[in-house]
């Protein structure tokens, strides 16, 4: 347990130095926000008109910028870091890195979603969501899809364990 918890430390204090880098920044999450962004508008535009600039996304009424905080970075480096300090097969690493990420990033995209929504709706409840509500669920859904992971590629005698 030492083990994995030391190396879950120092695999995700990497991981975030270097996705708070500015090379990354420019690089990785300021085109992933604006892929994000870009997303959020296909899904909603059945529903009514929709808008978009960058990493900016305006659906009737309301708007909301994907900022670095909001792009599914972190929990993305939350996940990759438990896989990657478990002990275990780098095949089974490689597939939990390979579907995790995207998983988690889809997950993420639900949530900006659900915000542009809320916000048109209900804008009263639109920080408290956001803020309480929304980045736990996308931290909580990355620790699930760990765990489900783990279950199924680490445990001694699963598919794929060392």
């Amino acid at each position: 347990m030492a083990r994995f918890s030391i190396g879950f430390a120092v695999i995700f204090l990497l991981l975030i130095a270097a996705a708070s880098g500015e090379t990354a920044v420019r690089c990785l999450r300021q085109p992933l926000a604006r892929l994000l962004v870009r997303a959020a508008a296909v899904i909603l535009s059945p529903l009514s008109q929709v808008g978009f600039s960058e990493s900016i996304l305006w659906y009737r009424t309301s708007w909301i910028e994907v900022v670095d905080a909001c792009d599914g970075v972190v929990p993305a480096c939350i996940y990759l870091a438990a896989v990657l300090a478990v002990p275990g097969h780098w095949t089974a690493k490689i597939w939990g890195c390979l579907l995790g990420v995207p998983a988690i990033l889809v997950i993420n995209l639900a949530r900006i979603v659900s915000l542009v929504l809320l916000g048109a709706w209900r804008p009263d409840l639109f920080e408290k969501v956001h803020i309480y509500v929304g980045q736990a669920l996308v931290i909580a859904s990355s620790l699930a899809l760990w765990l489900s992971w783990a279950e199924r590629f680490v445990r001694p005698g699963a598919r794929g364990s060392a």
